[in-house]
């Protein structure tokens, strides 16, 4: 069933209400190996609501991931036949100035009537210096439509190497009161009573010094991952992209927003948390109550209500 739709994909000519056709019609390549965990990578994402974020620097020779919230097109999503999902949603990815194509299916289905969105994995060429994407989804019984910013198609840049790597972070801070504002330093346990999940804001922050990076004239936020690793009474660890604030100084400012955890509606005793910082995607400078490539023990986020 995926090969036909993917056929169909290039075969349709029709365009989507949010875009044309893209700038050129692709040509379909393989999808690439998994590259080797020790390959830079950056991941860029789509969301419902037309927005997209990048994740870390587009390196030559590295690892891309390009993750696509399937609810950003629905039309098709109740296309079926013999009982069976009968639409699919594929990316498209080509590198410039070399033209090289990648294409693939960003639709996992769990069930008859039921999917999830999969990542698309690619190695960027070693000659790339940008590299635009854009989105077919085609069904049976459906309109098929184009996401490709009305024909433009999503571009991002690609660098000739990575950028330096992360040589500090700290300077913990945040806000667990009405007026939600910063204050630098942070209580370690963090506790949460009924006045706080009730009335207060709840969000952790710290900063991050890359050098040729957070210190350049022009902010690229996109060039630094940072994410929260937590756990819930001893769960397994997760992780979440932390949000930018902006420049500090000489630093960058990232934030965790911690009222969008389930805090009100599941039962917890304690969350465990740290911050992580890389520029590759592979080697992590990790503060918890210490710093560095482990970061020290994590801190605590205490239930009191």
């Amino acid at each position: 069933m995926k090969s036909t739709w993917k056929t169909l994909a290039l075969v349709l000519p029709l365009l989507a209400a949010c875009g044309g056709a893209p700038a050129q019609e692709p040509t379909p390549a393989p999808e690439t190996q998994q590259a080797s965990l020790t390959t830079p990578t950056a991941t860029v994402r789509f969301f419902t609501g037309w927005t997209q974020e990048q994740r870390g620097a587009i390196v030559r020779g590295g690892q891309l991931t390009v993750e696509y919230d399937l609810y950003r097109m629905t039309d098709c999503h109740n296309s079926t036949y013999a009982g069976q999902q009968a639409w699919d949603t594929l990316a498209y990815v080509r590198f410039l100035p070399g033209g090289q194509m990648f294409s693939g299916s960003v639709k996992e289905a769990t069930g008859s009537t039921t999917f999830v969105s999969k990542p698309f994995v690619v190695t960027v060429p070693s000659d790339a210096t940008s590299v635009e994407m854009w989105f077919f989804t085609s069904g049976r019984t459906c309109t098929s439509r184009y996401d490709s910013n009305y024909g433009a198609n999503y571009p991002f840049p690609v660098e000739a190497q990575s950028p330096a790597a992360v040589v500090w972070a700290g300077d913990w801070g945040g806000s667990f009161s009405r007026d939600c504002v910063h204050r630098d330093g942070l209580a370690d346990p963090i506790v949460i009573d009924s006045y706080v999940m009730q009335r207060a804001c709840k969000w952790v922050d710290a900063d991050v010094y890359v050098p040729g990076v957070t210190d350049a004239a022009t902010a690229r936020p996109e060039l630094v991952q940072a994410q929260v690793e937590f756990s819930v009474d001893g769960g397994p660890l997760q992780y979440k992209w932390l949000s930018y604030q902006g420049r500090v100084g000489n630093n960058y400012r990232w934030q965790w927003n911690v009222a969008a955890e389930p805090l009100a509606y599941t039962t917890w005793a304690q969350y465990t948390f740290a911050f992580r910082y890389s520029t590759d995607g592979v080697n992590w400078y990790r503060i918890g109550l210490g710093a560095g490539p482990s970061g020290g023990a994590t801190r605590t986020v205490q239930r009191a209500f």
